[in-house]
């Protein structure tokens, strides 16, 4: 929030001191407000709002100018959003911050680790912007998406200390409660044995899936694989095999065939994949949501075999797509199943 008054010099016009304030009050109510959105398919949709306004020309869409206005016009009633199209931008990606600053929690799951991984699919894929006020906005709510992220899945995975089991507490005459007492006195000690197991059985998949040394999507011995496609496809497998969103060591095993490591641009790597895209796409299975252009430009384009969202023409290494077929098809797998029990 201390940024904001900063990031307002980005419209270029005079800010005055009611202006930080009004749109420090907005932050604040655009941070609960889309804190309180329970569903995936909703944030996603958000998240590609708020990423839209962030990066291009940063005219917002209709729907998040107007929410953005209003939130404003409370403390500003003069304000209008087709007036001053930025200050939507920075009013979302300050709002957006705010949601990511919480501490994560060992659920993995909370509404700001979807905005995370969210925010930083979105954002990582978008090209650097000219303009160096709004570029410091973007990568500021890049960095804080990223980290946030990637906090919240070591934080999922950390092992619980196992309690012994207490006294079961009864007293003269309660024997008809005997049976809740021991529960209540093993119950911790059941529950961390539960999450560790639970924990262990993620690591084992994941590392039994690494030893395979075999794509079981393609059918094929890894070495036999190209390299853009192989990193892919271990993105895309691995994970199918987690249970929350992947921390940087699922990263690096993913990545662990990376060789010569080639850059290709969106279109270039749909032309290396070749006959294997619609196996990695999932062959038309999934549905994707309202914004997945932006938030699974990877997995979209496989599906679609459209090349053209924003970032598209910039050059990446495998690597780096091999690291985002994780993030995106982790995403949607969590979406489509729900995180696995801890």
């Amino acid at each position: 929030m201390n940024m904001l008054a900063s990031h307002m010099r980005i419209t270029g016009l005079q800010v005055s001191n009611e202006d930080v304030d009004s749109r420090r009050a907005a932050v604040a109510s655009l941070k609960t407000a889309w804190g309180k959105i329970g569903k995936v398919d909703a944030i996603i949709a958000k998240v590609a709002d708020v990423a839209h306004a962030l990066g291009g020309d940063g005219t917002p869409s209709p729907a998040l100018g107007e929410e953005i206005q209003t939130a404003v016009q409370k403390r500003a009633s003069a304000f209008l959003y087709t007036d001053r199209p930025l200050d939507v931008g920075i009013v979302a990606g300050m709002a957006a911050v705010e949601l990511l600053s919480g501490t994560p929690d060992q659920s993995g799951w909370l509404i700001a680790d979807v905005w995370a991984a969210a925010l930083w699919s979105a954002l990582g894929f978008q090209p650097a912007l000219e303009d160096e006020k709004r570029e410091a906005l973007r990568t500021a709510v890049l960095d804080k998406a990223r980290v946030r992220s990637i906090t919240g899945a070591e934080t999922a995975r950390t092992r619980n200390a196992v309690p012994d089991v207490g006294v079961a507490a009864l007293a003269a005459g309660a024997e008809a409660e005997f049976g809740e007492a021991i529960k209540t006195a093993i119950t911790p000690t059941i529950d961390a044995l539960r999450r560790n197991a639970a924990l262990d059985r993620e690591e084992l998949d994941f590392l039994w899936w690494a030893q395979l040394h075999r794509s079981r999507l393609l059918n094929r011995p890894l070495a036999s694989i190209d390299e853009p496609t192989r990193l892919v496809a271990a993105g895309i497998e691995g994970a199918k095999l987690l249970r929350r969103m992947p921390s940087d060591v699922h990263r690096e095993i993913v990545l662990r065939t990376v060789h010569t490591n080639p850059e290709l641009d969106l279109a270039e790597l749909l032309a290396a994949l070749g006959d294997d895209r619609p196996t990695l796409a999932g062959n038309g299975e999934q549905s994707l949501p309202p914004g997945s252009s932006t938030i699974f430009p990877l997995i979209h384009a496989m599906m679609t075999e459209a090349a053209d969202a924003p970032g598209a023409l910039v050059k990446r290494s495998t690597e780096e797509w091999g690291s985002r077929a994780l993030l995106e098809a982790a995403l949607l797998h969590l979406r489509a199943t729900g995180p696995g029990k801890l």
